[in-house]
Protein backbone atom coordinates (compact mmCIF):
# COMPACT_ATOMS: atom_id res chain seq x y z
CA UNK A 1 0.00 0.00 0.00
CA UNK A 2 0.83 3.54 -0.94
CA UNK A 3 2.32 5.29 2.64
CA UNK A 4 2.24 9.01 1.82
CA UNK A 5 -0.74 10.35 3.49
CA UNK A 6 -4.63 8.96 3.75
CA UNK A 7 -7.75 11.12 3.24
CA UNK A 8 -10.18 8.48 4.63
CA UNK A 9 -9.78 5.66 7.24
CA UNK A 10 -6.65 4.11 6.98
CA UNK A 11 -8.14 0.63 7.15
CA UNK A 12 -10.76 1.72 4.32
CA UNK A 13 -8.50 2.81 2.07
CA UNK A 14 -5.93 -0.34 2.81
CA UNK A 15 -9.51 -2.50 1.97
CA UNK A 16 -10.21 -0.56 -1.10
CA UNK A 17 -6.06 -0.95 -2.60
CA UNK A 18 -6.27 -4.65 -1.76
CA UNK A 19 -9.07 -5.26 -3.52
CA UNK A 20 -9.13 -3.61 -6.43
CA UNK A 21 -7.85 -5.24 -9.75
CA UNK A 22 -4.46 -4.94 -10.14
CA UNK A 23 -2.64 -3.01 -12.93
CA UNK A 24 -1.43 -5.42 -15.75
CA UNK A 25 2.08 -6.47 -15.43
CA UNK A 26 4.06 -3.75 -17.27
CA UNK A 27 1.68 -0.77 -15.99
CA UNK A 28 2.33 -2.60 -12.36
CA UNK A 29 6.34 -2.32 -12.24
CA UNK A 30 6.03 1.13 -13.78
CA UNK A 31 3.69 1.89 -10.93
CA UNK A 32 5.79 0.44 -8.62
CA UNK A 33 8.53 1.82 -8.65
CA UNK A 34 6.99 5.24 -9.23
CA UNK A 35 6.40 5.06 -5.38
CA UNK A 36 9.67 3.71 -4.42
CA UNK A 37 11.84 6.75 -6.55
CA UNK A 38 8.90 9.55 -5.09
CA UNK A 39 7.78 9.74 -8.49
CA UNK A 40 4.37 11.85 -8.77
CA UNK A 41 1.93 9.04 -9.89
CA UNK A 42 -2.40 8.88 -9.74
CA UNK A 43 -3.20 6.28 -7.17
CA UNK A 44 -5.23 3.06 -7.72
CA UNK A 45 -8.05 3.75 -6.77
CA UNK A 46 -8.19 6.95 -8.73
CA UNK A 47 -7.56 5.40 -11.45
CA UNK A 48 -10.31 2.92 -11.46
CA UNK A 49 -12.41 5.37 -10.73
CA UNK A 50 -10.98 7.40 -14.12
CA UNK A 51 -11.29 3.62 -15.75
CA UNK A 52 -15.04 3.51 -15.33
CA UNK A 53 -15.50 6.92 -16.73
CA UNK A 54 -13.02 6.30 -19.93
CA UNK A 55 -15.07 3.07 -20.47
CA UNK A 56 -18.41 5.38 -20.47
CA UNK A 57 -16.82 7.57 -22.66
CA UNK A 58 -14.61 6.02 -25.14
CA UNK A 59 -13.27 9.40 -26.07
CA UNK A 60 -11.17 10.31 -29.36
CA UNK A 61 -9.06 13.47 -27.89
CA UNK A 62 -7.26 13.49 -24.14
CA UNK A 63 -5.59 16.03 -22.69
CA UNK A 64 -3.20 15.96 -19.76
CA UNK A 65 -1.58 18.54 -17.79
CA UNK A 66 1.18 17.11 -15.58
CA UNK A 67 2.84 14.08 -17.92
CA UNK A 68 5.88 12.81 -15.39
CA UNK A 69 6.53 9.11 -16.66
CA UNK A 70 3.99 8.95 -18.88
CA UNK A 71 2.27 6.08 -16.49
CA UNK A 72 -1.30 7.80 -16.81
CA UNK A 73 -1.00 8.37 -20.41
CA UNK A 74 -0.12 4.54 -20.58
CA UNK A 75 -2.94 3.71 -18.80
CA UNK A 76 -5.93 6.14 -20.70
CA UNK A 77 -4.70 4.97 -23.76
CA UNK A 78 -6.06 2.00 -23.77
CA UNK A 79 -9.34 3.36 -23.61
CA UNK A 80 -9.05 5.56 -26.83
CA UNK A 81 -11.59 5.09 -29.86
CA UNK A 82 -9.57 3.98 -32.95
CA UNK A 83 -7.44 6.87 -34.21
CA UNK A 84 -8.06 8.94 -30.96
CA UNK A 85 -5.03 10.38 -29.39
CA UNK A 86 -3.67 12.20 -26.13
CA UNK A 87 -2.12 15.32 -25.77
CA UNK A 88 0.13 15.20 -22.28
CA UNK A 89 1.66 18.62 -21.44
CA UNK A 90 5.05 18.62 -19.29
CA UNK A 91 7.51 20.94 -17.99
CA UNK A 92 9.93 18.97 -16.53
CA UNK A 93 12.96 17.69 -19.54
CA UNK A 94 14.04 14.66 -18.05
CA UNK A 95 10.33 13.41 -17.01
CA UNK A 96 9.87 14.18 -20.98
CA UNK A 97 12.27 11.68 -21.90
CA UNK A 98 11.72 9.12 -19.25
CA UNK A 99 7.86 9.38 -20.62
CA UNK A 100 8.30 9.12 -24.36
CA UNK A 101 11.00 6.37 -23.58
CA UNK A 102 8.32 4.69 -21.57
CA UNK A 103 5.45 5.57 -24.16
CA UNK A 104 7.94 3.57 -27.31
CA UNK A 105 8.48 0.66 -24.88
CA UNK A 106 4.88 -0.05 -23.48
CA UNK A 107 2.46 1.45 -26.01
CA UNK A 108 4.57 1.87 -29.47
CA UNK A 109 0.68 1.64 -31.59
CA UNK A 110 -0.65 4.51 -29.75
CA UNK A 111 -1.14 7.93 -30.71
CA UNK A 112 0.78 9.73 -27.33
CA UNK A 113 1.99 13.13 -27.97
CA UNK A 114 4.35 14.20 -25.22
CA UNK A 115 4.79 18.14 -25.68
CA UNK A 116 7.55 20.23 -23.85
CA UNK A 117 6.08 22.83 -22.37
CA UNK A 118 4.66 25.19 -19.49
CA UNK A 119 0.95 23.49 -18.90
CA UNK A 120 -0.38 27.63 -18.98
CA UNK A 121 1.74 28.20 -21.98
CA UNK A 122 0.50 24.96 -24.20
CA UNK A 123 -3.27 26.37 -22.90
CA UNK A 124 -3.50 29.49 -24.14
CA UNK A 125 -1.93 28.71 -27.76
CA UNK A 126 -3.85 26.08 -28.89
CA UNK A 127 -6.87 25.93 -31.05
CA UNK A 128 -8.46 22.38 -30.56
CA UNK A 129 -10.95 20.74 -28.40
CA UNK A 130 -10.75 17.58 -26.55
CA UNK A 131 -13.37 14.78 -24.96
CA UNK A 132 -11.42 14.54 -21.55
CA UNK A 133 -9.31 16.88 -19.40
CA UNK A 134 -6.96 15.65 -16.75
CA UNK A 135 -5.41 17.99 -14.45
CA UNK A 136 -2.61 16.81 -12.51
CA UNK A 137 0.42 19.84 -13.24
CA UNK A 138 0.66 22.49 -10.36
CA UNK A 139 -2.02 22.46 -7.78
CA UNK A 140 -1.43 26.64 -7.22
CA UNK A 141 -2.03 27.00 -11.13
CA UNK A 142 -5.65 24.37 -11.02
CA UNK A 143 -7.70 28.10 -10.83
CA UNK A 144 -6.09 29.76 -13.99
CA UNK A 145 -6.01 26.15 -16.01
CA UNK A 146 -9.33 25.33 -15.42
CA UNK A 147 -10.28 28.71 -17.00
CA UNK A 148 -8.91 28.27 -20.09
CA UNK A 149 -9.64 24.70 -20.23
CA UNK A 150 -13.72 25.31 -19.28
CA UNK A 151 -13.54 26.30 -23.33
CA UNK A 152 -11.37 23.91 -24.58
CA UNK A 153 -13.45 20.44 -23.39
CA UNK A 154 -16.12 19.70 -25.73
CA UNK A 155 -19.65 19.87 -24.35
CA UNK A 156 -20.39 16.48 -22.48
CA UNK A 157 -16.86 16.64 -22.04
CA UNK A 158 -14.64 15.96 -18.37
CA UNK A 159 -12.51 18.02 -16.55
CA UNK A 160 -10.79 15.57 -13.75
CA UNK A 161 -9.06 17.55 -11.13
CA UNK A 162 -6.48 15.32 -9.23
CA UNK A 163 -5.06 16.08 -5.45
CA UNK A 164 -7.52 19.11 -5.23
CA UNK A 165 -8.14 17.90 -1.46
CA UNK A 166 -4.72 18.00 -0.89
CA UNK A 167 -3.62 15.74 1.84
CA UNK A 168 -7.13 16.34 3.51
CA UNK A 169 -6.14 20.11 4.48
CA UNK A 170 -8.14 21.71 2.45
CA UNK A 171 -10.96 20.17 5.07
CA UNK A 172 -9.16 21.69 7.98
CA UNK A 173 -9.97 24.82 8.53
CA UNK A 174 -7.46 27.08 10.00
CA UNK A 175 -5.26 23.97 11.55
CA UNK A 176 -3.25 24.33 8.44
CA UNK A 177 0.90 24.15 8.52
CA UNK A 178 2.11 28.16 7.12
CA UNK A 179 3.77 26.77 4.67
CA UNK A 180 1.31 24.78 2.59
CA UNK A 181 -1.85 27.87 3.87
CA UNK A 182 -1.27 29.77 0.20
CA UNK A 183 -1.61 26.36 -1.23
CA UNK A 184 -4.75 25.43 0.47
CA UNK A 185 -6.51 28.75 0.33
CA UNK A 186 -6.18 28.64 -3.77
CA UNK A 187 -7.39 24.93 -4.00
CA UNK A 188 -10.50 26.15 -1.28
CA UNK A 189 -11.20 29.09 -3.76
CA UNK A 190 -10.99 26.45 -6.93
CA UNK A 191 -13.10 23.92 -5.86
CA UNK A 192 -15.57 26.67 -4.82
CA UNK A 193 -15.39 28.25 -8.52
CA UNK A 194 -15.75 24.89 -9.66
CA UNK A 195 -18.74 23.68 -7.77
CA UNK A 196 -20.39 26.87 -8.69
CA UNK A 197 -19.76 27.23 -12.72
CA UNK A 198 -23.40 26.47 -13.91
CA UNK A 199 -21.80 25.09 -17.30
CA UNK A 200 -20.77 21.95 -15.20
CA UNK A 201 -21.90 19.39 -13.46
CA UNK A 202 -18.98 18.53 -10.47
CA UNK A 203 -18.85 15.86 -7.77
CA UNK A 204 -15.78 15.83 -5.27
CA UNK A 205 -14.60 12.47 -4.69
CA UNK A 206 -12.33 11.75 -1.17
CA UNK A 207 -10.69 9.12 -3.19
CA UNK A 208 -6.51 9.21 -3.14
CA UNK A 209 -5.63 12.75 -2.76
CA UNK A 210 -9.02 14.04 -3.75
CA UNK A 211 -10.71 14.08 -7.09
CA UNK A 212 -12.91 16.90 -8.81
CA UNK A 213 -15.32 15.81 -11.64
CA UNK A 214 -16.64 18.79 -13.84
CA UNK A 215 -18.81 17.35 -16.70
CA UNK A 216 -19.46 20.22 -19.14
CA UNK A 217 -23.71 20.59 -19.79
Amino acid sequence: MEKRFNIVNNDVEKYIQDTLAPLRDNLQVMYRNALKNCVPVVRLEVLRVLETYLILKKPYSLLELGTATGFTSIFFSEYLKDNGYIDTVENDLEMVKRARENIKEMAPDKNINVIYAEACDYLKNINKKYDIIFIDAAKGHYEEYFDICSNLVNDNGIIFSDNVLYRGMVAKGDKIPHRQKTLVERLHRYLDKITKDERFCTSILSVGDGLSISVKK
